[in-house]
C-alpha cells in the first residue's frame, strides 16, 4: 500500500539515543588504551516527495526502549511497536511483499530491477500513474520516469539519473522474445502490457531490532489473504490488515504464513524508511 505514516518522534529518539549510548561506550574503551578517535557516522537518506523540517531531539536515558535482550556479549535492543508504528513498519514491508519479492538489495539492484519495482507498485497502489500506448501491434504500460525516480527516492533513498533513462531500448513493435520491458520513449518507461495479476499478500512486521548504526532490522512474516476474502475487500477493509500486530496476524482465519524474512533500512530524520535490503527464507 502507498501510504506514508505520521513521523514516528519516538523511534527517532529511540535510535539516535542508541546511536549516542553505543558511541560513549567505544570511546570510553579506546581512551583507556590509546589515544585514538573514534568517529561515528549517521547514515541519512534523502527525504521523500514532500519536504519535511528536521527537528532536534534531546537524549535522555527515558530515550532508549527498555526491551533489551543479551545473545553472548552483544545487547539487542527492541523498538516498542506501538499502533502507529506498527502500521508504517508493515506498510512499508508490505510494498516489497505484495510484489512476491524474495529478495532485493539497494545496492547491488540493477536499474532495470528498480523499474520493475516501481511498475508493480504503480500497479497495485496508484493505477492513476499508468498509461496505456500502443506501439505497433503492442500495448504497452506507461509512466513518465519523473514517476519512477520519486518512487525509488521515496522506497530507497536513492535517485534514478537520467543516464539510467537514456540507457534503456526503444520499445518494439511486433511480438517476439524480448523482455516485457523496461524500454523508452517520450519521456516515459514503457512495460508490455498483462493481466490478471492479483495481490493478496501483504506483511506483518513480528520485531524490529536496532542497529546502533542509524539502521534497523525488521523481522516478518508474509501472509496472504484467502481468495474469497480478498475479492470481496474495499479498500478500507484491506487497510485493516495492514494494522495488524503478529499476534492478531496468526490468529486470523482468513490469513495463511506465506514466509518470514528480514528487512534493513535506514531511518530518516524525518522517521521515514529506505530499504536497505530485502530477504525472505523461500
Amino acid at each position: 500500500m502507498n501510504l506514508r505514516s505520521k513521523r514516528m518522534k519516538r523511534l527517532i529518539k529511540n535510535v539516535l539515543a542508541a546511536s549516542v549510548v553505543a558511541a560513549m561506550a567505544v570511546n570510553v574503551a579506546a581512551c583507556s588504551k590509546t589515544e585514538e578517535t573514534v568517529e561515528t557516522s549517521e547514515s541519512v537518506a534523502e527525504t521523500s516527495v514532500v519536504e519535511t523540517t528536521v527537528q532536534t531531539t534531546e537524549v535522555t536515558e527515558t530515550a532508549v526502549s527498555s526491551q533489551t535482550a543479551e545473545t553472548g556479549n552483544v545487547e539487542i535492543e527492541y523498538i516498542e511497536l506501538d499502533s502507529d508504528l506498527q502500521t508504517y513498519a508493515n506498510t512499508f514491508v508490505s510494498n516489497f511483499a505484495e510484489q512476491f519479492l524474495t529478495d532485493i538489495d539497494r545496492d547491488s539492484a540493477t536499474p532495470e530491477q528498480l523499474l520493475d519495482f516501481v511498475h508493480i507498485h504503480l500497479k497495485i497502489n496508484s493505477n492513476d500513474s499508468i498509461s496505456y500506448m500502443t506501439n505497433g501491434d503492442l500495448t504497452f504500460e506507461t509512466f513518465t520516469f519523473e514517476t519512477a525516480q520519486i518512487v525509488v527516492r521515496d522506497y530507497f533513498g536513492i535517485l534514478l539519473s537520467d543516464v539510467t533513462y537514456n540507457g534503456l531500448p526503444t520499445p518494439p513493435e511486433s511480438f517476439g522474445d524480448q523482455p516485457a520491458g523496461p524500454y523508452a520513449a517520450d519521456g516515459s518507461v514503457w512495460y508490455e502490457a498483462a493481466d490478471g495479476e492479483m495481490h493478496n499478500l501483504f506483511a506483518v512486521v513480528d520485531y524490529i531490532m536496532n542497529n546502533y548504526d542509524g539502521t534497523l532490522t525488521l523481522a516478518f512474516t508474509v501472509y496472504s489473504i484467502d481468495y474469497d476474502t480478498f475479492y470481496q475487500l474495499d479498500m478500507n477493509a484491506l487497510r485493516a490488515y495492514y494494522s495488524l500486530t503478529a499476534d492478531e496476524a496468526s490468529a486470523d482465519s482468513t490469513l495463511s504464513p506465506v514466509t518470514t524474512g528480514t528487512a534493513v533500512v535506514d531511518v530518516g530524520q524525518s522517521g521515514d524508511y529506505y530499504l536497505i535490503s530485502y530477504h525472505t527464507d523461500i
